[in-house]
């Protein structure tokens, strides 16, 4: 499955027989404004999760991708960036704009 980050929502799309749009995987309630605000995944991929341009984090939740779980206010600028860590699912890292890294728990 590969994902690609439009304007107000995050899009996925099948690839194992056809590239086709998975509709029902759309995530929505961020802004990206024209940024490449990375997307990714929690390790045991029950939760999606992106910054946008507005310095917020966003979490979905895979199982209800209408729903936006929780939200953070990570940066002052764009949220550029956002990683789970790979052994402790409540820690995400997220960069930023504003030139800092934060570790989050």
């Amino acid at each position: 499955m590969h994902t690609i980050l439009s304007t107000v929502q995050v899009v996925t799309y099948m690839t194992k027989d056809k590239f086709k749009q998975n509709r029902k995987k759309t995530f929505k309630g961020h802004n990206t404004a024209g940024y490449a605000c990375q997307v990714n995944w929690s390790p045991d991929s029950k939760y999606v999760m992106s910054g946008d341009s507005e310095g917020r984090c966003f979490f979905w939740e895979w199982a209800q991708p209408y729903k936006v779980v929780r939200t953070i206010k990570a940066h002052d600028g764009v949220c550029i960036g956002v990683a789970w860590h790979p052994m402790e699912s409540s820690k995400v890292a997220t960069c930023g704009w504003d030139g800092l890294i934060k570790y989050w728990d």
